[in-house]
């Protein structure tokens, strides 16, 4: 975006910042949903590290994998699929597959996929516009500050 004076004109280089900003949400839902806001690798090896990034990395893949499939059964785009909806269902049904016999295994992921149905999320709004203001000065008086006593 280029400023010039008062009015903001839209440049070739703001038309890649979409994919970008995907790539920002997608690390953000590894770290704040799969990790649990957890800052560090629990590995004290570089193997050890490099196999738990590996293992993050494939788990939020088969995930999205998931909410692709989930996507196309309903006809809309991957991105109206929540994430973190869909991650506590397949958590889920995955806790209660360690404790189900092996034959019930088809039957729970069946169960599963009719649970995708609550994850679609309505269309994003594209006419989103923020302009600036001025934010409003609320008192005229001044702030009480705490004294340094």
């Amino acid at each position: 975006m280029r400023v010039t004076g008062r009015h903001a004109t839209r440049t070739p280089s703001t038309r890649s910042a979409k994919p970008a900003w995907e790539l920002e949400l997608g690390y953000g839902e590894i770290k704040t949903d799969m990790l649990d806001r957890l800052e560090s690798i629990r590995c004290r090896t570089i193997a050890g590290v490099e196999q738990e990034l590996w293992g993050i990395l494939l788990a939020y893949n088969l995930i999205r994998l998931e909410m692709e499939r989930t996507a196309n059964d309903f006809g809309v785009e991957p991105t109206r699929i929540s994430f973190v909806t869909s991650l506590r269902i397949i958590c889920d049904t995955w806790s209660w597959c360690a404790l189900a016999s092996p034959g019930a295994l088809p039957t729970r992921l069946k169960t599963m996929r009719e649970l995708f149905t609550s994850p679609v999320l309505p269309e994003r709004r594209t006419a989103r516009r923020y302009p600036r203001a001025v934010k409003i000065k609320i008192s005229n008086f001044p702030r009480k500050r705490p004294s340094n006593a």
